[in-house]
C-alpha cells in the first residue's frame, strides 16, 4: 500500500514537472491528434487547451512542413526507441508565425509519439537577417556548394537550383588560375582560414570581384562537415592595373604555399591515421595477449602445485600460445600492409580502369542482379597506384553488395559517376542498399566498425578505404545518406600534364 502511495505521488511531482515545463511536451498518435499536451503549448501557440485538442497538430503548421513532420510518423521502424527531429513553422491564433524545433520521440507500444518543443523563433529570425543581407555559400568537403543566402542569389542573379551540387568555381572568372582553387582547398584543409581577393561573374557573365573569407563548419563531435565562405563585393575598388597585379601575385603565392601546405597535410593525415591504427592494434592485441597471460599463468599453477602436466598437455598449452603469438605478428603485418602504399606510382588510364572493374564484377553483378552503371564525363589518364585504386573500388562495391542482402533489396542498383574540375577528380559511387543512420554516418570510415551481428574480422574495408584516399591518394572521402539511397564522395587531386 506504501509503495502504492509512493508510486501515486512520484507520478504527480512527474506531471507537475511536465506541466511546468518551459517546453512544450506532448503525445500524439499518427494522425498528429494531440493525446496529451502541457500549459506550455498555450502561449506558444495561443490557443486554450480545448481549441488544441479539437485540432490536429499539424493543422497548425504551414504547409510546406505538415509533409516532412508526417513523413517522420514511422509506422514500421524496426528500433526498440525511434527518434527524429525536425523545425516547423506554425501560425498563432493571433496569426503570427512561430517557429518550433519538435523532438519525436516513440513510445513503449509504438502507437504513440512524445513530442518536446522549442520556441526557436528568435533564433530563426537572427538567421533569417543574415541571410537577407549576407553573401554566403557553404559547400561539402569537395566544395560543392550545399546551401547559398537569398542576399548570394540576388547579388549573383543564379537559380538557387542551378548552384546547389555544384563547384564553387562555376560562379569565378576563367582568368582566375585553378592552383588559386588548390590553395584555397589545401588551407582549409590544414584548419586554415583563408583570406583573399577572387574575380568572379554573375548570371550575366559580367565580371565581377569578390573578396573572400572562409573556414571550416564542425559538427558536434568535432569532425570538419563543410566549409563556409563570406563573399564582399570589391568591384568598385579594383582598378585595371590591380586586375593584372592580384591574378600573378595570386599565382606565385598560392605556388609557394601549396608546397608548404601539402607536407602539412599529409603529416596530419599520417599522424592521425598512425594514431587510429595504434589504438586498434592494442586493442586486437590485448584478447590474445590475456590468453597467452592465463596459459601460461595455468601451466605454471599446476607446477607449483605438484600436479604436473604430460608432456602432451604441455605441449598443447605451448601450441595454442604459439599460435596465439602468430596472431599477433600477422595483425602487425596487416597494420603495416595499411600503411604504406602497395605498390610504385603508375600510368592510370580511366576509362581502361573501370572498363576491368566492370569485367570483375560482371559475374557477381548478374548473379545478384544489380543494375551496374558507369558515367565517365571525361576520359584520363594520370600517374597513381593502380592496385590501391582497383583495392578502394572493390571494397565498396563489396560493402554496397553486403547491405543489399542485409536489408533485403530487390531493385539494386549502383552507379558510379566521375567528374573533372579544377585539377581535382570526382567520383561518387552511389547504391540504394537501405541507406546509412544518421547516428553512425560519421562512423563507417572507423576502423572494426560494424553493424553486422557477428564481426568475424569485418570492419575494417571502408577504414582501408579512407586510409587509401587520406594517406596515399591525397584526397577526401565523405559519405552521405538519403532514404535509401548512400553516396560514397571521392575527390582526389591529379597531375594535369597527363590529362588527355
Amino acid at each position: 500500500m506504501l509503495e502504492l502511495e509512493k508510486l501515486k505521488r512520484n507520478n504527480q511531482e512527474l506531471q507537475e514537472i511536465i506541466n511546468n515545463s518551459w517546453d512544450g511536451i506532448g503525445i500524439l498518435d499518427y494522425d498528429t491528434q494531440l493525446v496529451y499536451l502541457n500549459n506550455a503549448f498555450i502561449p506558444m501557440l495561443g490557443y486554450n487547451k480545448d481549441e488544441l485538442k479539437s485540432k490536429k497538430f499539424i493543422d497548425f503548421m504551414e504547409e510546406e512542413y505538415k509533409k516532412p513532420f508526417k513523413d517522420l510518423l514511422i509506422k514500421d521502424f524496426q528500433e526498440k526507441k525511434y527518434k527524429a527531429e525536425i523545425d516547423i513553422a506554425c501560425i498563432r491564433k493571433d496569426k503570427q508565425k512561430i517557429f518550433l524545433k519538435v523532438t519525436i520521440s516513440s513510445m513503449l507500444n509504438k502507437n504513440l509519439f512524445v513530442i518536446n518543443t522549442k520556441d526557436i523563433t528568435s533564433l530563426i529570425s537572427d538567421e533569417q537577417i543574415i541571410d537577407d543581407y549576407v553573401i554566403s555559400m557553404h559547400t561539402d568537403l569537395h566544395g560543392h556548394i550545399t546551401n547559398v543566402s537569398k542576399a548570394f542569389i540576388e547579388f549573383f542573379g543564379f537559380e538557387k537550383n542551378s548552384l546547389i551540387a555544384e563547384h564553387y568555381s562555376k560562379i569565378i572568372h576563367k582568368d582566375i588560375d585553378p592552383i588559386v582553387f588548390k590553395n584555397i582547398s589545401k588551407s582549409l584543409q590544414t584548419y586554415q582560414e583563408y583570406s583573399g581577393k577572387l574575380k568572379g561573374y554573375n548570371h550575366l557573365k559580367q565580371a565581377l570581384w569578390l573578396d573572400i573569407k572562409a573556414k571550416a563548419i564542425f559538427n558536434k563531435y568535432g569532425d570538419i562537415t563543410g566549409y563556409t565562405y563570406l563573399l564582399f563585393d570589391v568591384t568598385n575598388e579594383v582598378t585595371l592595373n590591380d586586375e593584372k597585379n592580384i591574378l600573378n601575385e595570386q599565382v606565385e603565392t598560392s605556388k609557394k604555399e601549396i608546397e608548404i601546405k601539402n607536407r602539412l597535410i599529409k603529416e596530419q593525415s599520417k599522424l592521425s591515421i598512425m594514431s587510429e591504427t595504434l589504438q586498434r592494434l592494442s586493442h586486437e592485441w590485448r584478447q590474445p595477449l590475456n590468453y597467452i597471460s592465463i596459459q601460461a599463468q595455468k601451466l605454471e599453477l599446476e607446477y607449483s602445485l605438484g600436479n604436473e602436466p604430460t608432456t602432451d598437455e604441455t605441449l598443447d598449452v605451448l601450441d595454442n600460445i604459439k599460435n596465439k603469438a602468430n596472431s599477433l605478428s600477422n595483425t602487425i603485418e596487416e597494420f603495416q600492409g595499411f600503411l604504406k602504399p602497395s605498390s610504385q606510382k603508375s600510368s592510370l588510364d580511366l576509362k581502361e580502369f573501370f572498363d576491368e572493374l566492370k569485367l570483375d564484377f560482371s559475374n557477381k553483378f548478374k548473379e545478384e542482379n544489380i543494375d551496374f552503371n558507369i558515367q565517365i564525363n571525361k576520359n584520363l589518364r594520370f600517374m597513381s597506384y593502380k592496385s590501391d585504386f582497383k583495392t578502394l573500388f572493390i571494397n565498396i562495391l563489396n560493402n554496397s553488395i553486403e547491405n543489399f542482402h542485409k536489408n533485403k533489396i530487390t531493385n539494386k542498383k549502383i552507379d558510379i559517376i566521375q567528374n573533372f574540375e579544377n585539377g581535382r577528380l570526382y567520383l561518387n559511387i552511389q547504391d540504394n542498399a537501405g541507406g546509412i543512420e544518421d547516428s553512425i554516418i560519421n562512423k563507417i570510415f572507423e576502423p572494426y566498425f560494424s553493424t553486422k551481428e557477428e564481426r568475424n574480422g569485418v570492419g575494417l574495408g571502408l577504414y582501408i578505404c579512407k586510409m587509401i584516399v587520406n594517406l596515399h591518394l591525397d584526397g577526401i572521402i565523405t559519405a552521405i545518406s538519403e532514404n535509401e539511397n548512400t553516396k560514397i564522395k571521392i575527390s582526389i587531386p591529379i597531375e594535369e600534364d597527363l590529362i588527355k
